[in-house]
């Protein structure tokens, strides 16, 4: 699989869990975690999508939003979504 395909991927189970997150199924460890943010992350998300759907990324040094830092900030370690967040937001970097 290409780096853009497994990006995508990525950021699409990403956007799924986080909407999951937020409407059906909340993690309790996440309580703590406000909306405001998660509904940041998936506008966040949605963009990286958006882009790698389009195919017209932005230069490598364009491409980070924050959100790796942010989780790890103030997210729970043992986060499975932020895990997910973190793994697609690195997929998208580091497409060459």
């Amino acid at each position: 699989m290409n780096s853009i395909k497994k990006a995508t991927k990525l950021v699409s189970l990403a956007l799924e869990s986080l909407n999951r997150e937020m409407s059906t199924s909340p993690d309790p460890k996440l309580a703590g975690v406000p909306k405001v943010q998660k509904e940041a992350f998936k506008l966040k998300l949605q963009k990286m999508h958006d882009i790698l759907v389009s195919g017209s990324l932005p230069e490598k040094n364009m491409r980070s939003l924050g959100l790796g830092r942010a989780i790890a900030d103030s997210w729970p370690f043992d986060s499975k979504l932020g895990e997910e967040i973190v793994k697609a937001e690195r997929a998208y970097i580091e497409i060459s």
